[in-house]
């Protein structure tokens, strides 16, 4: 797969005719797309885990600042965490998966962000969603979903509610008018 075929950085955008309950209505980032396959976190569904209750374990305060989502990344490594973050720290162990845009897995990340003087924007999510080789080419072939541009505004500041509508809109598509045809097929 060349450059131009992956789909790193982009959103995806579950449509109604994907029938598994991982997925519904969701929005996911992808990290990572190559010919091995692909790795991304669902922006738009909460972990019932607080922030304050992840940090506790890395013995950090989240202080006074607003609550934040943890997200539900996946139904993958699910107690394994993932930084989604603007700016590059000095932490080893992160990918660049866009424009001043990487994703880590080293707990020094969250902490570098945490404590640190880093002004960037991030999110926190526990699991990730994977894909083999081709499987993801062959969910989009069945129509499971719909690709837009990366959006930092829906992957940021939109609210955890309305980014898949959001998402939706963004590409011109009104979320009242997706049917999901299959289900209203008959023999």
């Amino acid at each position: 797969m060349d450059r131009s075929q992956s789909l790193e950085g982009k959103l995806l955008i579950a449509m109604p005719s994907l029938n598994d309950p991982n997925f519904e209505r969701s929005v996911l980032f992808i990290c990572s797309h190559n010919e091995d396959g692909a790795l991304g976190l669902v922006i738009n569904q909460a972990h019932p885990a607080s922030m304050q209750e992840v940090l506790d374990q890395l013995g950090l305060d989240w202080g006074h600042r607003e609550p934040a989502v943890v997200y539900q990344g996946g139904p993958v490594a699910v107690d394994r965490g993932f930084v989604l973050y603007e700016g590059l720290l000095d932490v080893p162990g992160y990918l660049k998966v866009a424009e001043n845009l990487y994703l880590g897995t080293n707990p020094d990340t969250l902490r570098h962000l945490v404590e640190g003087s880093s002004t960037g924007r991030f999110l926190f999510a526990l699991g990730y969603s994977g894909w083999a080789s081709g499987q993801l080419e062959m969910e989009l072939k069945e129509n499971a979903w719909l690709v837009s541009g990366l959006n930092r505004h829906i992957l940021f500041d939109t609210p955890i509610t309305t980014r898949w509508e959001s998402a939706l809109k963004g590409i011109g598509v009104d979320p009242v008018k997706l049917v999901d045809w299959g289900s209203h097929m008959t023999n």
